[in-house]
This record gives C-alpha cells, sequence and structure tokens, in this order.
C-alpha cells in the first residue's frame, strides 16, 4: 500500500517539486504574480526576484510560464541559469530556450536574437524569459543580460526578462550598479505560521484529502512551524515523511512529538 491509498488520497500530497497545482497563493506570492504579469503586459521593465532557498520562487516562475503560455500574446522561455564561462554559451541557451536556431559567434547570435525579438515586436508578441537559479549567474552572463535589455524602442522593451535566485542574487545585481539601476526588485520570505498551516491544508485538499492528520489540539503545526523556520519546502519534507511514519506504525494522526522527531532526522534545528 502507498501513501495515497493508506490515506484515501488520490495523489502524494507533499511530493517536493514545483508542481503549479500546488502552490499556494499566499498574499507575497499573489503580489509577486501580478507584479511579473503587470510587467509582462505593459512590457515596463525587468525583475529580479530572491529569497531563501524553499521559499517557492521555482514555484512561483513553473506558475508564470504556465499562465503566460496559455496566453498568445507571449512568447515564454524559461530557463535554469548554470555558470558557464562564456556569454555566448549562456545566450545560445537562452536562444535554444525560444527554439532559435544558433551561429558559431558572439556577434552573430546577437544579431539573430535581436532579428527574433524585432520580428515578434511586428506580430505584436511579447518575448519573456523566465530565468531560474540566477545567482548562479556570473558577472559576464549579468553583462549579458544587462545587453539585451538594451533591445528597444524608444517606447518599449522588446524583451521581459525575470530572474530569481537565493538571496545572494539581490547582492549581485545591487553591486552591479548599470543593472540595478534598470530592474525592480521582489522579495520572497518564509511563510507566517497562518499561512504555513493554510498552505498544508490547500495542498492536502489537492490531492483529495478532507482533515489533515495531525492530532486534534496538539501543537503539532507550531513544532513544524518553528523547524521549518516558516519555508514551505522543509515543512513539506517533514510533512512527507511524517506519512511515511503513520504508515509504517499503523496510525493516522501525528502529534507535535513526530514532528520533532522527523524534523531533527532531516536535520532542522530549532
Amino acid at each position: 500500500m502507498n501513501i495515497p491509498e493508506y490515506f484515501n488520497l488520490n495523489e502524494q500530497p507533499f511530493r517536493l517539486g514545483p508542481d503549479p497545482r500546488y502552490l499556494f497563493y499566499s498574499g507575497q506570492v499573489k503580489e509577486a504574480i501580478a507584479k511579473c504579469e503587470y510587467m509582462a503586459l505593459n512590457r515596463v521593465g525587468p525583475i529580479y526576484m530572491y529569497g531563501p532557498i524553499g521559499s517557492g520562487k521555482t514555484s512561483i516562475l513553473r506558475r508564470l510560464t504556465e499562465r503566460l503560455g496559455d496566453d498568445k500574446r507571449y512568447n515564454v522561455a524559461y530557463v535554469i541559469a548554470a555558470n558557464v564561462r562564456r556569454p555566448n554559451t549562456f545566450l545560445k541557451v537562452i536562444m535554444q530556450a525560444f527554439e532559435l536556431q544558433t551561429a558559431r559567434s558572439y556577434d552573430a547570435n546577437l544579431h539573430l536574437f535581436e532579428t527574433f525579438l524585432a520580428e515578434q515586436f511586428r506580430n505584436d508578441t511579447t518575448p519573456v524569459l523566465l530565468l531560474d537559479e540566477a545567482q548562479n549567474a556570473n558577472r559576464d552572463a549579468l553583462k549579458l543580460i544587462h545587453y539585451l535589455l538594451n533591445f528597444e524602442t524608444a517606447t518599449t522593451k522588446l524583451l521581459q526578462i525575470v530572474l530569481a535566485g537565493q538571496e545572494e542574487l539581490a547582492g549581485k545585481i545591487l553591486r552591479y550598479r548599470e543593472l540595478a539601476s534598470r530592474m525592480f526588485p521582489i522579495a520572497i520570505n518564509a511563510m507566517s505560521s497562518d499561512d504555513l498551516e493554510e498552505m498544508l491544508r490547500f495542498r492536502w485538499l489537492v490531492a483529495g484529502g478532507k482533515q489533515l492528520p495531525f492530532e486534534e489540539g496538539d501543537t503539532a503545526y507550531q513544532t513544524l512551524f518553528a523547524y521549518s523556520k516558516g519555508l514551505p519546502r522543509d515543512a513539506i519534507k517533514v510533512c512527507d515523511e511524517v506519512l511515511r511514519e503513520l504508515m509504517a506504525t499503523g496510525r493516522k494522526r501525528a502529534t507535535a512529538k513526530d514532528v520533532e522527531t522527523i524534523a531533527i532526522q532531516l536535520n532542522l534545528k530549532l
């Protein structure tokens, strides 16, 4: 028997991964998505989104990929940034994400990409580049992004860019003043205790469940929040292991002690 069968669910509620169906719309998530969509619609300017590991940035980008990708006004490319040494290699990755042919030389690729952007503009289509794990981008990659932002008409930017990465991304951009002056920041913080509990309930509901598997009146939620520090990924990892423990011991409800034991096993600390 597996977890969904044991708990009478349709699927695993606490599987790690950026499945957009499981993205909980907390206040800050709603604001981030709305801001990115507004920027793309109005071609206002690029965004960098930063926050601690496991705070949900990738899930937000995946949801943006889904929402904008379903709209014919946008041509969306999702790229995971790597610490590549050469700008031409990075540019090729971006071009391939837009399904463009590439050339050997950097100058030729810049010309091809500029031609593509001009064609998209004539077709009234907005190319949107969503760059995940952007904290891995080195100085040369950031210089390329800065250069790509120069592709614009007198009134309209031809390419919309959203960078997402860990907290050090903000530091990298702020040290590159020419780029920072052209970008708009979005900070993604850890969840509040109430939001974390609602997020867990939401995932359980999406999976087909009703009442979460925690003892009524127990302090399991408070314990989970204390150990996860409000980070969704850590909380989800703990809950996944809690379900396995309950199934292994023939129980249906977990206590704060169960949560604490699992959290310690996962090397989470108060």
